[in-house]
């Protein structure tokens, strides 16, 4: 009996853990639709993300719906690069994504050549409108601006929701 409620405490502890782990991410995403000037969606369309300063480059079709997601993407900034069959090229450049903001890029194809190429320089809408969670990038100035004895990042981390900074220090 002694072993199945030891048992039971490990997959409870497991469970509630697990959770609270995949919710401290540094992470960001980008989704969109890809639709024709019409309006409907182009299923099958080739959506490139790439990263030129982390050479990060990630490649997928767009769903029945035309649809795309790029998930757990480091912060920075992309290009995104759309191509379907019988539709001019698609270009955005300059799209910033930020920590733990999820970002929407909805890209309307028109109709032409491949050899065709519409680019659009400009920034995607900062207002996160896929959850309610928060997160900004800060730098060294910032850190050093703060009024934070010591300046100790470990100590400045551990202000933020769900973190538990635990360590080898004795006066904790």
């Amino acid at each position: 009996m002694n072993r199945l409620k030891c048992l039971l405490f490990s997959i409870f502890l497991t469970l509630t853990l697990n959770g609270t782990v995949f919710s401290q991410t540094s992470s960001t995403s980008l989704q969109g639709t890809v639709t024709d000037p019409s309006g409907n969606a182009i299923p099958g369309a080739t959506a490139v993300l790439s990263n030129s300063e982390s050479t990060l480059k990630r490649t997928m079709a767009t769903g029945a719906q035309g649809e795309y997601r790029f998930l757990a993407l480091p912060p920075g900034k992309y290009a995104l690069a759309v191509t379907a069959k019988g539709f001019a090229r698609y270009e955005q450049t300059d799209l910033q994504l930020l920590v733990n903001t999820p970002a929407t890029a909805n890209v309307q194809l028109k109709v032409g050549t491949t050899t065709e190429s519409v680019t659009v320089s400009s920034e995607a809408s900062i207002i996160n409108m896929v959850d309610a969670s928060l997160g900004n990038t800060f730098g060294e100035t910032q850190v050093k601006e703060l009024p934070l004895e010591g300046r100790n990042v470990p100590d400045l981390l551990s202000l933020q929701a769900g973190v538990a900074y635990t360590s080898n220090r004795s006066d904790l």
